[in-house]
């Protein structure tokens, strides 16, 4: 049992060297510069995509997102693709996909983030119209049963606190996170030399 507790112990005290990391491999002059090599456009382009209409492809997606998520919010992004010599054509198509799934993106974010506004007002108006109804209950109308309106403002208040102190800054951490992908610049890089051994 104790060399268990020792393990889990080690684990505990295990320390990140993330910091280090990022500024030996991913950091340059305050620009983080995301490397990612493929070997065709299928590799950044989902095979379900039609001319015109492109969407990139999940795994792609997944690998930039694994970045970008331990990259500090104040470092611009550089995606650099290492890969064949793309045609302009191709390199056009592949930096408007994801400049066009960044913007989806962040579109969606900005709805939501508008959504929760509206929630918020509406508690701001729950909580004070519950509070009114209260004190009324109170001096004039005290056949009312109170525990109603009790339940009714606590549930508003509840919600009103849960969005100022802890929800808030989530959903603006999603905003920034979202305006970061839209932002990233793209640069091609030929060299076909950078892919991992089979």
């Amino acid at each position: 049992m104790r060399d268990a507790n020792d393990t889990i112990r080690k684990f505990l005290d295990k320390k990140s060297l993330l910091e280090h990391r990022l500024n030996k491999e991913v950091l340059e002059d305050g620009i983080a510069y995301i490397p990612c090599h493929v070997d065709n456009m299928e590799d950044i382009i989902s095979k379900y995509s039609i001319r015109d209409c492109e969407s990139l492809n999940s795994e792609f997606v997944d690998y930039i997102m694994g970045f970008i998520e331990c990259i500090p919010v104040k470092h611009p992004i550089v995606l650099e693709i290492y890969g064949p010599k793309f045609t302009e054509d191709e390199k056009k198509i592949i930096a408007d996909t994801i400049a066009a799934d960044g913007d989806y993106e962040l579109g969606k974010t900005i709805q939501e983030n508008r959504h929760h506004r509206l929630v918020f007002g509406e508690m701001v108006i729950g909580t004070v119209a519950s509070g009114i109804f209260l004190a009324l209950i109170g001096k004039y109308l005290e056949d009312i049963p109170q525990e109603f309106f009790y339940v009714l403002f606590w549930l508003f208040a509840d919600s009103l606190v849960r969005y100022i102190f802890i929800e808030r800054e989530d959903y603006r951490d999603k905003r920034i996170g979202a305006g970061r992908i839209a932002s990233m610049k793209v640069e091609f890089i030929e060299d076909e030399g950078n892919s991992l051994p089979s």
